[in-house]
C-alpha cells in the first residue's frame, strides 16, 4: 500500500492522518502542517474546507488499515480546487482583519501625536511657547481610542528610534498611562489629565545641554544633578498655561518622586504623590527600560515588569505595580515568544479572561522560516485550547532572537494603504 494516498472528503474518517492539503497550509484554518483527525468537529471542518487531502497510511490509526487499503486500490480521483470555496470558522482570520483595521486607525493618531511632540520639543529648544490646546485635542483622541483600540495603541509604542528617544518616550508614556488608567477604571476626564501629563512630562529636557542629555556614557554626579532639573524646568514652562490643570502640572513636576521620599525635586513621600502622578512615574520607567537609548539597549517587556516589581519595595506602590502587570499581561504586548509547536511570534494583545493565552502575530514557522504572510493566532480561542491542536506558549525570547525586527513588523502591519 502506498504510504500517501489522495482522499476525497466523503471518504474521510476519524483516525486518518492528514499530511498534505489541496492548498497551502497558510491558506487554511489549520495551524499544524500534519495532524490526526481525532474528533467529529475536526472531521467536519476538513470536509467543508478541502476538495481533497493526502493521507499518510503509516501515521493513521491501525484499526482503519483495511479501509485505507481499499482507498489505495482505487484510481486516484481527479479534482479541481474551487477558489471560491469559503472557509468556515475563520475566527482568527476575522480577528486578524479587525485588529489590523484598528492598528491602522490608531497609527493615524499616533503619527499626528508624534509630529506634535517633535514640534513642541523644538519650540521649547528655541524658546517659543508650546501649543497646549493642540496637545489636549490629541490626547482626547487617544483617550477615545484607548477605549476601543487599547492593545493596538500599546503595540505602536514599540515604534522606537534610539536617536529620537525623548519624543518617542513622551508619546509612549502618554499611551501607556492612558492604557493603565483605563485598566484602573479612571473616568474620561481623569484619563485626559493623565494622558496630557504623560505627553508633556519631559518638555523640560529640551533646556538641558545636548552633551549631557545625550551623553553615551555614565553621567557624573554633577551632570546627573543637571538632568534632575528637567522636571522643574518643564513645570516653569507650563505653569502659566490656562489650558493645563494642577493635576497635569503635578505630573510634570513630580514624576520622579518615589515612595520612600528619595525622588526629586521635592523628596515627597508616597502619601503626598497624587495617583495620576504615580501612574505616569511607573509607565515612565517601564518605557525607559524597554527602549534603546544612547547609553544602553532596552530589555524585554517581561523583564521590565519583573524589575519594576522588585523596585516597588522602595520606589512604587506595590498594588499599582500588580495592577500594571494585570493590565499589560503575563506576556506583555511586544513580547517575543516561542510556542510549544516551535513557531515564533509577537504578543499583540492580552486577554483579560485568559491571561496566559494572548493574541500572537506569527512570524516564524516550526522550522524558523519567515511566513510569507503573517497570521494572527488568538490562543484564547477554544480551537487552540484542547485536543490535538492545543497550543501553549513555550518560552519568552530575547528581542534579538532570530534577528526579528519588531519595529519593522509594526511598520509593515500598520502602514496605511
Amino acid at each position: 500500500m502506498n504510504k500517501t494516498i489522495k482522499v476525497l472528503p466523503e471518504f474521510l474518517t476519524q483516525g486518518m492522518y492528514i499530511t498534505e492539503l489541496d492548498r497551502p497550509w497558510l491558506e487554511s484554518p489549520f495551524l499544524f502542517q500534519g495532524f490526526l483527525i481525532n474528533n467529529d468537529s475536526l472531521l467536519e471542518e476538513v470536509k467543508t474546507v478541502c476538495e481533497f487531502v493526502y493521507i499518510d497510511t503509516e501515521l493513521s490509526d491501525s484499526n482503519i488499515r483495511g479501509q485505507l487499503q481499499v482507498l489505495a486500490s482505487r484510481p486516484m480521483p481527479v479534482t479541481k480546487k474551487n477558489p471560491q470555496k469559503i472557509f468556515p470558522h475563520q475566527s482568527d482570520e476575522s480577528e486578524h482583519k479587525n485588529y489590523i483595521k484598528k492598528l491602522r486607525q490608531s497609527r493615524i493618531t499616533f503619527d499626528n501625536t508624534s509630529h506634535y511632540i517633535h514640534q513642541a520639543l523644538e519650540d521649547v529648544r528655541l524658546g517659543a511657547s508650546v501649543d497646549t490646546q493642540k496637545a489636549k485635542q490629541l490626547v482626547s483622541e487617544l483617550a477615545d481610542q484607548v477605549l476601543t483600540n487599547q492593545h493596538a495603541l500599546v503595540w505602536l509604542t514599540f515604534l522606537k528610534n534610539r536617536d529620537e528617544y525623548t519624543a518617542n518616550h513622551c508619546v509612549n508614556v502618554c499611551i501607556l498611562a492612558l492604557s493603565f488608567g483605563r485598566c484602573l477604571g479612571l473616568d474620561k476626564q481623569q484619563l485626559k489629565q493623565l494622558g496630557l501629563g504623560g505627553l508633556l512630562h519631559d518638555l523640560g529636557k529640551m533646556q538641558i545641554p545636548d552633551e549631557i542629555l545625550n551623553k553615551p556614557g555614565k553621567l557624573t554626579a554633577e551632570e546627573f544633578e543637571i538632568i534632575k532639573q528637567h522636571s522643574e524646568l518643564g513645570f516653569r514652562l507650563l505653569k502659566d498655561e490656562k489650558n493645563l490643570s494642577m493635576e497635569v502640572l503635578d505630573i510634570v513636576l513630580h514624576h520622579h518622586e518615589r515612595k520612600q521620599a528619595h525622588g526629586y525635586p521635592d523628596k515627597l513621600p508616597e502619601k503626598r504623590i497624587p495617583l495620576l502622578t504615580q501612574i505616569v512615574s511607573i509607565v515612565d520607567v517601564y518605557d525607559a527600560v524597554t527602549s534603546n537609548r544612547c547609553y544602553h539597549d532596552g530589555i524585554s517587556p517581561h523583564d521590565a515588569l519583573n524589575n519594576i516589581y522588585k523596585w516597588a519595595e522602595k520606589d512604587f506602590n506595590k498594588e499599582l505595580i500588580e495592577s500594571l502587570i494585570l493590565c499589560l499581561g503575563i506576556y506583555p504586548i511586544g513580547s517575543l515568544v516561542e510556542l510549544d509547536n516551535g513557531m515564533v511570534g509577537v504578543v499583540i494583545s492580552a486577554s483579560k479572561s485568559a491571561r496566559l493565552r494572548p493574541m500572537i502575530m506569527l512570524v516564524l514557522d516550526q522550522n524558523k522560516r519567515y511566513f510569507k504572510k503573517r497570521k494572527i493566532l488568538n490562543l484564547a480561542n477554544p480551537r487552540w485550547r484542547q485536543g490535538s491542536r492545543a497550543i501553549e506558549i513555550g518560552q519568552i525570547l530575547s528581542p534579538e532572537s532570530y534577528n526579528i525586527n519588531i519595529k519593522q513588523i509594526i511598520e509593515e502591519e500598520s502602514r496605511i494603504l
